[in-house]
């Protein structure tokens, strides 16, 4: 069997990012982007006002001559002299000899005339240009999903447009005489398929267009059909067992299958494929569930990450362990948890069923408690790596 890790270097191996294409910004937000993004001027453009005060020159001293008014987006065209100030507001530019700018809660206005009862310095309540950004500077890098902030930051940036990556479609087929959708009438010893409806939001999330093709019948002709789908990633929900397996293979294989591996040194989700339906790659979840979560979460979402060029690895925390653990086998196990926080550190106790199938218990853990192949026994405190679910 292979190994976490090593199954997913073979799918990432395997995949490449795809093409970019150019959107407008307003539909940027959740897109991943396939080129740096670079400021097109400086920002502040000028150097403004950073409040409702009056534009000053250090070096004098006493009262000024109130000679003008700029409200921001009309500045002031002549020149700050000695012992003169021009009224400016929030956003204002500050104008010519003017080295500062003085509050007005700390002015008090004459007719022509303004004391102050603050000193200035230079720089004072003065945004600089360029002091957020310069023309030509990187204000986002390739590689990044872009959010809210982000779009924010290219706006102020002046980019109307954006390179982003292509996102994949993802199809989804879920395989099984015994499945029925929600809402419909029951099979004979039959089951709701549910997983497609975890893994449609997800796939969605994590930048990707799924399309969901229902449930399969176990007949070849059904599967066979697959391969002429159009997508960047074929996703199969179940059929991955080893009678099943076989049935894939041999539906497939006469149009261009290839198995890269089978079964991966995991609980849950052991029973897990990938390989190529001719040009297209082609993964195989676990029929369970939580198996097929669980392997969506470890292999589906570094392969999406790779076609849209993003970095990914995976998140795992340090914890405390609450209540025991048996020594493990030779799979590496994922572990249903629930997690609370003790003066800054998180604590995590296994739920008492570990079934699969069980996605009652899944929704309501918040973490998964991750541990090797062939992990001792461990007690109450000991150390546990997690990783939290979304």
């Amino acid at each position: 069997m292979l190994s976490v890790d090593k199954a997913v270097e073979r799918i990432t191996d395997a995949l490449k990012p795809l093409g970019s294409e150019r959107v407008n910004l307003e539909d940027a937000f959740g897109r991943t982007l396939a080129a740096d993004a670079r400021a097109r001027f400086d920002q502040p453009p000028c150097s403004v006002s950073a409040m409702d005060g009056y534009a000053v020159r250090s070096a004098d001293q006493g009262p000024r001559r109130l000679i003008g008014a700029a409200p921001a987006g009309h500045p002031f065209t002549g020149k700050v002299g000695a012992n003169e100030t021009v009224r400016l507001f929030t956003g204002s530019q500050v104008p010519d000899g003017a080295d500062a700018v003085l509050a007005q809660e700390d002015a008090r206005v004459g007719d022509d005339r303004v004391e102050f009862t603050a000193q200035p310095y230079p720089g004072k309540f003065i945004r600089a240009k360029g002091q957020d950004f310069l023309a030509g500077q990187m204000l986002i890098p390739q590689g990044t999903c872009l959010g809210a902030r982000d779009v924010a930051l290219l706006a102020a940036g002046d980019l109307a447009q954006v390179d982003v990556q292509q996102r994949p479609v993802v199809v989804l087929a879920a395989t099984g005489d015994e499945l029925s959708l929600p809402g419909a009438p029951r099979k004979p010893g039959g089951i709701v398929a549910s997983s497609a409806y975890g893994l449609m939001p997800l796939i969605a999330q994590w930048g990707a267009r799924p399309r969901n093709l229902g449930i399969l019948p176990d007949r070849s002709e059904a599967i066979a059909a697959l391969a002429e789908e159009k997508c960047d990633l074929l996703v199969t929900l179940g059929g991955a067992s080893v009678g099943d397996h076989d049935l894939v293979r041999s539906a497939l294989g006469s149009k261009g299958f290839a198995l890269d591996f089978w079964k991966i040194a995991m609980r849950p989700g052991k029973p897990m494929i990938f390989g190529r339906l001719g040009a297209i790659p082609l993964l195989g979840l676990p029929g369970n569930p939580v198996s097929t979560l669980v392997c969506a979460l470890l292999f589906l979402r570094p392969a999406i990450f790779k076609m849209l060029g993003r970095e990914w690895s995976q998140p795992l925390k340090p914890a405390k362990l609450i209540g025991t653990l048996d020594a493990s086998g030779e799979r590496q196990d994922y572990l249903r948890a629930k997690g609370e926080l003790r003066d800054g550190i998180i604590w995590a106790r296994a739920l008492a069923v570990q079934d699969s199938s069980l996605l009652r218990d899944f929704s309501v853990a918040d973490m998964l408690i991750v541990r090797p192949p062939r992990a001792p026994a461990l007690r109450e405190g000991d150390a546990v790596k997690i990783m939290e679910l979304e």
